[in-house]
Protein backbone atom coordinates (compact mmCIF):
# COMPACT_ATOMS: atom_id res chain seq x y z
CA UNK A 1 0.00 0.00 0.00
CA UNK A 2 1.69 3.44 -1.12
CA UNK A 3 2.88 5.61 1.48
CA UNK A 4 0.07 8.01 3.55
CA UNK A 5 1.58 11.48 2.78
CA UNK A 6 -0.76 13.56 5.09
CA UNK A 7 -2.86 13.10 8.03
CA UNK A 8 -5.43 10.76 6.46
CA UNK A 9 -6.88 9.80 2.87
CA UNK A 10 -8.14 12.91 1.94
CA UNK A 11 -5.73 15.38 2.48
CA UNK A 12 -3.36 12.41 1.40
CA UNK A 13 -5.33 12.75 -2.35
CA UNK A 14 -4.98 16.21 -2.54
CA UNK A 15 -1.58 16.77 -1.71
CA UNK A 16 -1.01 13.88 -4.60
CA UNK A 17 -3.18 15.60 -6.79
CA UNK A 18 -1.27 18.85 -5.99
CA UNK A 19 1.99 17.24 -6.49
CA UNK A 20 1.52 15.85 -9.92
CA UNK A 21 0.17 18.91 -11.28
CA UNK A 22 2.99 20.97 -9.82
CA UNK A 23 5.44 18.53 -11.52
CA UNK A 24 3.92 18.77 -13.81
CA UNK A 25 4.07 22.31 -14.82
CA UNK A 26 7.59 21.60 -14.00
CA UNK A 27 8.17 19.34 -16.54
CA UNK A 28 6.23 21.40 -19.07
CA UNK A 29 8.12 24.52 -18.40
CA UNK A 30 11.30 22.54 -19.16
CA UNK A 31 10.86 19.86 -21.66
CA UNK A 32 7.43 21.52 -23.46
CA UNK A 33 4.30 19.62 -23.54
CA UNK A 34 5.25 17.39 -26.06
CA UNK A 35 8.35 15.94 -24.71
CA UNK A 36 7.26 15.12 -21.60
CA UNK A 37 5.80 12.14 -21.02
CA UNK A 38 3.25 10.84 -18.25
CA UNK A 39 6.00 8.57 -16.85
CA UNK A 40 8.34 11.65 -16.25
CA UNK A 41 5.32 13.09 -14.50
CA UNK A 42 4.83 9.92 -12.09
CA UNK A 43 8.76 9.84 -11.91
CA UNK A 44 9.07 13.28 -10.80
CA UNK A 45 6.35 12.90 -7.97
CA UNK A 46 7.73 9.76 -6.72
CA UNK A 47 4.45 7.45 -7.45
CA UNK A 48 3.82 4.75 -10.08
CA UNK A 49 1.89 5.54 -13.13
CA UNK A 50 -0.81 3.76 -11.83
CA UNK A 51 -1.37 5.29 -9.25
CA UNK A 52 -1.03 8.82 -11.64
CA UNK A 53 -4.36 7.31 -13.36
CA UNK A 54 -6.43 7.00 -10.20
CA UNK A 55 -6.23 11.14 -10.53
CA UNK A 56 -5.73 11.83 -14.34
CA UNK A 57 -7.02 10.24 -17.49
CA UNK A 58 -4.05 11.19 -19.84
CA UNK A 59 -1.46 13.98 -20.47
CA UNK A 60 -4.26 16.22 -21.78
CA UNK A 61 -5.96 16.46 -18.34
CA UNK A 62 -3.20 17.18 -16.71
CA UNK A 63 -2.66 20.05 -18.72
CA UNK A 64 -6.40 20.90 -18.87
CA UNK A 65 -6.36 20.80 -15.33
CA UNK A 66 -3.32 22.84 -14.64
CA UNK A 67 -5.39 25.65 -16.97
CA UNK A 68 -7.93 25.19 -14.87
CA UNK A 69 -6.39 25.69 -11.52
CA UNK A 70 -4.47 28.79 -12.15
CA UNK A 71 -5.98 30.47 -15.11
CA UNK A 72 -8.87 32.12 -12.89
CA UNK A 73 -6.40 33.33 -10.31
CA UNK A 74 -4.13 34.98 -12.86
CA UNK A 75 -7.06 36.48 -15.08
CA UNK A 76 -9.17 37.51 -11.84
CA UNK A 77 -6.03 39.53 -11.30
CA UNK A 78 -5.86 41.01 -14.20
CA UNK A 79 -9.66 41.90 -14.60
CA UNK A 80 -9.12 43.47 -10.58
CA UNK A 81 -6.24 45.62 -12.65
CA UNK A 82 -8.40 47.29 -15.09
CA UNK A 83 -7.77 51.00 -14.18
CA UNK A 84 -11.64 51.79 -13.67
CA UNK A 85 -11.19 55.79 -14.34
CA UNK A 86 -9.49 55.58 -17.83
CA UNK A 87 -11.82 56.04 -20.86
CA UNK A 88 -13.60 52.78 -21.61
CA UNK A 89 -11.47 51.93 -24.97
CA UNK A 90 -8.16 51.92 -22.74
CA UNK A 91 -9.47 49.67 -20.13
CA UNK A 92 -10.68 46.65 -22.86
CA UNK A 93 -6.84 47.37 -24.41
CA UNK A 94 -5.44 47.05 -20.48
CA UNK A 95 -6.91 43.71 -20.75
CA UNK A 96 -5.89 43.25 -23.94
CA UNK A 97 -2.28 43.98 -23.35
CA UNK A 98 -2.12 41.78 -19.60
CA UNK A 99 -3.62 39.03 -22.12
CA UNK A 100 -0.87 38.92 -24.54
CA UNK A 101 2.11 39.50 -22.18
CA UNK A 102 0.87 36.53 -20.04
CA UNK A 103 0.31 34.08 -23.32
CA UNK A 104 4.17 35.51 -24.62
CA UNK A 105 5.95 35.30 -20.80
CA UNK A 106 4.19 32.93 -19.22
CA UNK A 107 6.68 29.80 -19.40
CA UNK A 108 3.80 27.52 -18.90
CA UNK A 109 0.56 28.28 -19.41
CA UNK A 110 0.91 30.71 -21.72
CA UNK A 111 3.01 28.58 -23.82
CA UNK A 112 0.62 25.76 -23.22
CA UNK A 113 -2.55 28.08 -24.29
CA UNK A 114 -0.83 29.14 -27.76
CA UNK A 115 0.79 26.00 -28.86
CA UNK A 116 -1.04 22.90 -27.20
CA UNK A 117 -4.59 23.54 -26.14
CA UNK A 118 -5.39 24.12 -30.05
CA UNK A 119 -4.10 21.01 -31.20
CA UNK A 120 -6.17 19.31 -28.11
CA UNK A 121 -9.30 17.57 -28.22
CA UNK A 122 -12.48 19.51 -28.93
CA UNK A 123 -13.30 18.77 -24.86
CA UNK A 124 -9.97 19.67 -23.80
CA UNK A 125 -10.24 22.93 -25.65
CA UNK A 126 -14.19 23.78 -24.16
CA UNK A 127 -12.69 22.94 -20.33
CA UNK A 128 -10.26 26.04 -21.19
CA UNK A 129 -12.39 28.29 -22.70
CA UNK A 130 -14.80 27.38 -19.28
CA UNK A 131 -11.71 28.46 -17.42
CA UNK A 132 -11.39 32.42 -19.67
CA UNK A 133 -15.08 32.76 -18.00
CA UNK A 134 -14.09 35.24 -15.49
CA UNK A 135 -11.61 37.38 -18.36
CA UNK A 136 -14.77 37.29 -20.60
CA UNK A 137 -16.94 38.43 -18.01
CA UNK A 138 -14.51 41.35 -17.57
CA UNK A 139 -14.88 42.36 -20.86
CA UNK A 140 -18.18 41.76 -21.47
CA UNK A 141 -18.82 43.84 -18.33
CA UNK A 142 -16.05 47.03 -19.40
CA UNK A 143 -17.53 46.55 -23.20
CA UNK A 144 -21.26 46.85 -22.22
CA UNK A 145 -20.86 50.04 -19.91
CA UNK A 146 -18.63 51.34 -22.25
CA UNK A 147 -21.29 51.20 -24.97
CA UNK A 148 -23.88 52.70 -22.54
CA UNK A 149 -21.65 55.40 -21.98
CA UNK A 150 -22.10 56.25 -25.42
CA UNK A 151 -18.08 55.88 -25.38
CA UNK A 152 -17.98 52.48 -27.47
CA UNK A 153 -19.64 51.24 -30.59
CA UNK A 154 -22.67 48.72 -30.01
CA UNK A 155 -21.76 45.20 -31.55
CA UNK A 156 -23.28 42.05 -30.91
CA UNK A 157 -21.56 41.27 -27.61
CA UNK A 158 -20.58 37.28 -28.90
CA UNK A 159 -18.65 39.13 -31.81
CA UNK A 160 -16.78 42.00 -29.87
CA UNK A 161 -15.32 38.94 -27.95
CA UNK A 162 -14.22 36.97 -30.85
CA UNK A 163 -12.64 40.16 -32.38
CA UNK A 164 -10.99 40.61 -28.93
CA UNK A 165 -9.70 37.18 -28.81
CA UNK A 166 -8.65 37.08 -31.72
CA UNK A 167 -6.69 40.03 -32.12
CA UNK A 168 -5.10 39.00 -28.59
CA UNK A 169 -3.78 35.70 -29.96
CA UNK A 170 -2.90 37.42 -33.62
CA UNK A 171 -0.43 39.69 -31.42
CA UNK A 172 0.98 36.61 -29.21
CA UNK A 173 1.62 34.38 -31.96
CA UNK A 174 3.54 37.67 -33.46
CA UNK A 175 5.48 37.71 -30.61
CA UNK A 176 6.14 34.12 -29.61
CA UNK A 177 7.60 32.78 -32.33
CA UNK A 178 10.49 35.04 -31.61
CA UNK A 179 13.46 33.91 -29.91
CA UNK A 180 13.20 37.58 -28.12
CA UNK A 181 9.72 38.39 -28.48
CA UNK A 182 10.66 41.44 -26.06
CA UNK A 183 12.63 42.58 -28.88
CA UNK A 184 8.89 43.61 -30.54
CA UNK A 185 6.84 43.69 -27.93
CA UNK A 186 6.25 47.51 -27.38
CA UNK A 187 5.88 47.44 -30.97
CA UNK A 188 2.98 44.91 -31.70
CA UNK A 189 1.32 45.84 -28.06
CA UNK A 190 0.65 49.16 -28.97
CA UNK A 191 -0.23 48.71 -32.59
CA UNK A 192 -3.08 46.57 -31.04
CA UNK A 193 -4.00 48.61 -28.66
CA UNK A 194 -4.28 51.21 -31.19
CA UNK A 195 -6.49 48.99 -33.39
CA UNK A 196 -8.60 48.41 -30.50
CA UNK A 197 -8.86 51.83 -29.56
CA UNK A 198 -10.08 53.02 -33.04
CA UNK A 199 -11.69 49.99 -33.87
CA UNK A 200 -14.29 50.33 -30.49
CA UNK A 201 -14.20 54.04 -29.67
CA UNK A 202 -17.36 56.09 -30.83
CA UNK A 203 -15.60 59.31 -32.75
CA UNK A 204 -11.87 57.14 -33.79
CA UNK A 205 -12.70 57.41 -37.66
Amino acid sequence: MPRIRAENIAEHKEKTRTDILEAAQELFRDFGYRGTSLGDVAAKVGIGRTTLYEYFSDKEDIAVSLVEEELPKLLHRLVESVPSDRPYAEQIAHLARGMVEFVVTDPTLGLILHRDIPKLSSEAQLRVRDAHTEFAQGFAEVYAAGVDAGELRPIPIDLAGRFLQDLIMSAARALIVRPDPWDRMDEVISSMEEFLLHGLAVGSD
